[in-house]
């Protein structure tokens, strides 16, 4: 477990070193604003379809295998960058591509490790250990954005794909140990899927996904709105934006292991309940003017707020999952959380365009309302073994085995 979140944290370099490097290093070279955003958020919008076609693959193919697929994504995308390097010369194109291949990367990473810790974990940790893996993303995108614009201040772009490749490698380094480590699950249909899952053309979808997939939507919609208005609100009065991005970071990481050992004992509905409680608390802290401290304050505590949300909801992924359709439910979370994001940023911006920041944050956190009315009508959240007894009835009994064997390919 511990290997694989180490491998997790590396391999996502290949996204988060150029989160805010990307961006700067654009800027500075004299790209328009238009022309970066439309470059920057290729990755989110390839993630959507991406995502889908690699939770087809894990069902096959097992996670490890497209763990490797998405660092080789990741890899590819550094060395265009590494390559091309970013000058006002450099042709779109190939930021284009390069991003894309880093949006391939990330739908394939992310869903890949997920789907790898009911095989490594016994069935009674699963909330811990899901938690834990997201704490290592969660350490990437607290770490990496600042470490690659130092890197970027000290040499350039080309001296960010460097460093980027050479934790990509380590990625792939530790993952290659995971394979003996892996526990037997049961055996499942591919051809089929599990339980009410239902698989078209290598699709597969079960209706017990719907409730938690809803739910992240309408959790992480603020986040759009958030990630593509409050910068330039921030630094027009001088507050410190980095700041809030760093807080909110750290703040989820440090609750996610303590939020996904409480999934695994409380049941999901109130755990979401005083996540989303705490966002809107936050979220309640920019609506004024912004000032340094009262962005820190939001960040802590939409941080803290995630960690609430995030780690009951991958539990509960997993409980409504078997090894058969395992891959398509964690790629189907990968693509609600980037349809959010898109939602908030596009969707928002008619809002911010005709009434400021305010109403679009407003709208972000009546969605967080309409989740927590969710969280009280969904009867599968009421009780923590419900959809635990679920997943029995789907995938039997569970496999505690300390031996490993990953579940062979179709």
């Amino acid at each position: 477990m511990l290997r694989l979140a180490l491998a997790l944290f590396a391999a996502q370099a290949g996204f988060h070193g150029f989160t805010a490097s990307l961006p700067v290093a654009l800027a500075r070279a004299g790209f328009p604003n238009a022309e970066i955003g439309f470059i920057v958020g290729t990755a989110a919008v390839v993630q959507m379809p991406a995502a889908l076609v690699a939770g087809m693959a894990i069902d096959r193919l097992g996670g490890l295998r497209l763990f490797f697929v998405g660092t080789i994504a990741y890899a590819t995308g550094a060395l265009v960058l590494l390559a091309s390097g970013v000058e006002r010369e450099t042709a779109t194109g190939v930021l284009l591509a390069a991003r894309m291949l880093q949006g391939v990367g990330i739908a394939a990473v992310i869903p890949s490790a997920l789907s790898l810790v009911p095989a490594l974990v016994t069935r009674e940790r699963q909330g811990f250990g899901l938690a834990f893996m997201g704490s290592a993303h969660n350490l990437t995108m607290g770490i990496l954005p600042p470490l690659s614009l130092a890197i970027l201040a000290a040499s350039s772009m080309r001296g960010v794909a460097l460093f980027v490749l050479g934790a990509i490698g380590l990625a792939m380094a530790l993952a290659v140990g995971i394979r003996k480590r892996l526990v037997a699950e049961p055996a499942a249909d591919l051809a089929g899927g599990s339980g009410s899952s239902a698989r078209r053309f290598g699709f597969v979808y079960s209706s017990a996904w719907t409730s938690p997939l809803v739910l992240t939507v309408l959790f992480a919609a603020h986040w759009g709105v958030i990630v593509a208005y409050l910068p330039q609100r921030a630094e027009a009065v001088g507050a410190d934006i980095g700041l809030f991005f760093a807080a909110d970071a750290f703040a989820i990481f440090a609750s996610r292991v303590p939020t996904g050992w409480l999934a695994d004992r409380v049941p999901t509905r109130w755990l979401l309940l005083v996540g989303i409680a705490l966002t809107l608390a936050s979220l309640a802290f920019l609506l004024p003017q912004p000032s340094t401290a009262l962005l820190v304050v939001a960040g802590v505590g939409t941080g803290i707020g995630g960690g609430f949300i995030v780690s009951p909801l991958l539990l509960e992924f997993a409980r409504r999952s078997g090894p058969a359709d395992r891959g398509s439910a964690f790629a189907l979370f990968s693509v609600a959380f980037a349809a959010a994001l898109s939602l908030g940023s596009i969707g928002g911006a008619p809002i911010v365009t005709l009434g400021g920041f305010e109403p679009a944050l407003l709208a972000g956190m009546a969605a967080l309302g309409a989740a927590g009315l969710l969280t009280m009508l969904d009867p599968s959240l009421r009780v923590s073994r419900q959809a635990a007894a679920h997943h029995e009835a789907l995938v039997g009994p569970a496999v505690d085995s300390p031996g490993m064997v990953e579940v062979p390919p179709a």
